[in-house]
């Protein structure tokens, strides 16, 4: 299995990190766009870093999440410490 590519922009750092937040709370793309007002297909758009998610956005997708904004901005989430 390949190695996955590390993300080199903060938009596939936020989209990475959501999308591993989002399976590891057991949620699909559908539910998180109904907490955040949105549809699926903005959700997935984030997620694959072809949408820029607005401040706004950040802010109700952590909330939705659970998690600090931060914590969707971390390019080591889901990977294990040095």
């Amino acid at each position: 299995m390949p190695t996955p590519r590390k993300p080199s922009s903060i938009k596939e750092i936020f989209g990475l990190c959501v999308r591993l937040e989002r399976v590891r709370q057991g949620m699909s793309q559908e539910q998180l766009g109904q907490l955040i007002g949105r549809d699926q297909a903005y959700v997935s758009q984030v997620e694959s870093a072809k949408r820029t998610a607005t401040l706004e956005s950040v802010g109700r997708i952590a909330e939705a999440l659970r998690v600090r904004p931060a914590d969707l901005l971390d390019e080591n989430l889901g990977r294990p410490s040095p």
